[in-house]
């Protein structure tokens, strides 16, 4: 009776271990998890969300439900993040259905450059989801199904300005007639679609000018555009300063506001404030 029990007791340990091993096999005959889509939405100066779409197939006649997940976010062969998260509500995979899940994740570059180096130079990064997917039967976890997934984000910079000259088309001793040159240069591997920029401008540290220009000036990757921004300089307001400024080979000046671009990911508004001295032209 003790061999009998102690034969009966091996018995029903491999049927268990049998069916341990057998679960996450008959899982992967009936669900598959397959990429639907990726899409990079909310591009701005700080970051992204890249969503990965994911679509659950469930071929077998009962509904699967997913208890939970977790995912390793790898960035250029560094980890970004990772997450394990538990559902309070589960999903239902309907049998013979397809479920459609979103997986957002959001970058910010700042982060990322301390993450991941050098990576700020380069015009896009290659990213991993790697992880785990949990389901149940309603009941009990049915088990476990591994899924992998690739895609990549551009790394947006902002425009390099530059400071040309300031030409004094005419000065006397009550103002000037002034053009204030500058160049942006769009050092992304994609097209800037610009649809105005709004600026001010100080001289010696006194406000002396603003105003938005606008229309189509779009600059092309790697490509520097040229603005020249004419404007007139009272000295009763601006002071003597600016003045005496003016009268030197090169002008303390600053140059701040916000540029609006398009790209293919939509619009992104971009601040910026430049302080240089730029050297002075002198009409003949």
């Amino acid at each position: 009776m003790k061999k009998l029990r102690k034969t009966l007791c091996f018995f029903l340990l491999f049927l268990w271990v049998f069916a341990s091993l057998a679960l996450p096999v008959s899982l992967r005959e009936d669900l598959s998890i397959s990429l639907e889509q990726k899409k990079i939405k909310d591009l701005n100066v700080s970051g992204l969300f890249l969503i990965f779409y994911v679509s659950i197939s469930n071929s077998s006649s009962s509904p699967y439900y997913l208890s939970g997940y977790d995912y390793r976010f790898v960035v250029n062969q560094k980890e970004y993040f990772r997450l394990s998260t538990p559902l309070e509500k589960y999903i239902r995979i309907e049998a013979k259905g397809k479920t459609l899940l979103s997986f957002p994740l959001k970058i910010t570059y700042a982060h990322l450059f301390r993450v991941v180096e050098g990576v700020e130079k380069k015009d896009k990064a290659q990213c991993y989801l790697t992880g785990t997917m949990t389901f149940s039967d309603g009941r009990r976890e049915k088990g476990r199904l591994p899924f992998g997934l690739s895609g990549e984000f551009p790394i947006f910079k902002k425009p390099e300005i530059k400071f040309l000259t300031l030409q004094v088309r005419e000065m006397t001793i009550g103002g000037a007639d002034l053009s204030f040159k500058v160049s942006f240069k769009n050092s992304n591997a994609f097209e800037l679609l610009v649809d105005r920029i709004r600026y001010g401008l100080r001289l010696a540290g006194k406000s002396v000018g603003e105003g938005i220009i606008s229309g189509d000036k779009n600059i092309e990757s790697g490509e520097i555009r040229v603005f020249s921004i004419p404007f007139l300089l009272s000295f009763f307001e601006a002071g003597k300063e600016a003045y005496t400024e003016l009268r030197q080979p090169s002008a303390l000046c600053s140059f701040f506001g916000e540029i609006e671009v398009r790209t293919a990911w939509g619009r992104i508004k971009i601040p910026f404030d430049k302080s240089d001295r730029v050297i002075i032209s002198r009409s003949p």
